[in-house]
């Protein structure tokens, strides 16, 4: 008989590595010479202002003008930027953000690497999602993981959506209830009833169901 086991969902998710994956790239945001610029802040807190309005082109405006008078964004705003074009469903301009990003040679972190899965997961780019996604490495945490198990439930790619979940399972992340509900409704199709019954089974022994969880 085959046997899953899931991790306690009191145990740790695993610690952020420590190591940059490209030194030649900044990890520390904002840079010196944004700071000792003086019209970074104003510009800072205009864009933001932009973004709370809903004026995204206002805001992308904003934004090459603190490119061109060397007053570059932190990985902070440009989080807010991409989940601005998230909200307002504007991919397009999401996807020029990205690029800009991309221009500026600042690490991204965790929090921005997972936005802009989001946005490509958004707008249907589930192959961009995933190249980044695989991209992160040790970076990726349990966003991450529920994002693209997530999206190949929705995007009928059981096996993909199982295999994606064991490979978080190997290493030491603990589901959710969303990615475990997820990954479940992926084994409805028959030739994987069997896995999620496995799955459904191991998740009610580790405590992530109540037992009155039904299987059907």
């Amino acid at each position: 008989m085959i046997t899953l086991s899931l991790p306690s969902p009191t145990q740790p998710l695993l610690p952020p590595s420590s190591k940059t994956l490209n030194p030649s790239r900044q990890n520390i945001i904002p840079s010196s010479d944004s700071l000792k610029n003086p019209n970074f802040e104003p510009l800072k807190n205009r864009l933001i202002s932009q973004l709370d309005m809903g004026h995204l082109r206002h805001a992308i405006s904003t934004l090459d003008l603190m490119t061109q008078q060397n007053a570059l964004l932190d990985l902070t705003t440009y989080s807010i930027l991409l989940k601005s074009c998230i909200r307002f469903c504007n991919f397009q301009l999401g996807k020029l953000v990205h690029r800009k990003l991309i221009q500026s040679r600042l690490e991204p972190d965790s929090v921005v690497l997972n936005t802009l899965i989001s946005l490509y997961l958004k707008c249907g780019d589930v192959d961009t999602a995933r190249s980044i996604f695989e991209g992160m490495g040790n970076r990726r945490d349990l966003v991450s993981w529920t994002a693209m198990v997530s999206s190949f439930a929705n995007n009928s790619m059981e096996l993909q959506e199982i295999l994606t979940f064991l490979d978080m399972l190997e290493l030491g992340f603990y589901p959710n209830e969303y990615c475990l509900t997820a990954v479940i409704r992926a084994c409805s199709n028959t030739n994987y009833s069997w896995v999620g019954e496995i799955i459904y089974e191991s998740a009610l022994k580790t405590g992530y169901f109540g037992a009155d969880v039904c299987w059907e």
